[in-house]
């Protein structure tokens, strides 16, 4: 069994009850629920939105190995409204670097575990420049230590905010 810790974010006019529910499905299909973060809100991170973000963190146990992980969880997203072509299409239209989504489920640990290629970043490269991810993060897997950077996710977060 694996230790993962997830990130999940929507800033869907249902935004509170997309995450619940893929937090749902994700301990259906993925692997067992060992901790879940409050809900935090949050402003959009690289473009520009009229509604927040809710982001929650969860870490599973779970036997699959990262790509399964992966694919189970862009498997959620697409189910719960996910579309990644109109995401493309609006940030070609826009030119900004993100978009809105129902739902984006992002792999932050897998164990002790890095993965570095075209599919998979493992541990979350950005993480220490996104205060809405640390929080979560922070709050069930406050003590992790990030094997590239170096430094916990509640290190991490005292830095950023600190600045």
């Amino acid at each position: 069994m694996e230790s993962v810790v997830l990130l999940l974010g929507s800033n869907d006019e249902r935004a509170a009850e997309i995450v619940d529910h893929a937090v749902a499905i994700i301990g259906h299909s993925v692997g067992s629920i060992v901790k879940c973060s409050e809900e935090y809100r949050s402003r959009a991170y690289g473009f520009t939105s009229e509604r927040e973000f809710v982001n929650r963190a969860v870490e599973i146990e779970t036997d699959y190995n990262a790509y399964e992980v992966l694919r189970r969880i862009n498997l959620i997203e697409a189910l719960l409204g996910r579309d990644r072509s109109i995401e493309q299409h609006t940030k070609e239209l826009t030119g900004e670097e993100y978009a809105s989504r129902p739902i984006d489920i992002d792999i932050i640990f897998y164990g002790d575990e890095t993965f570095s290629d075209s599919r998979l970043t493992i541990p979350y490269h950005f993480l220490d420049e996104r205060e809405y991810a640390l929080r979560p993060v922070a709050e069930i897997a406050g003590e992790r230590r990030h094997r590239v950077l170096e430094f916990t996710p509640r290190e991490m977060l005292e830095r950023l905010t600190n600045k």
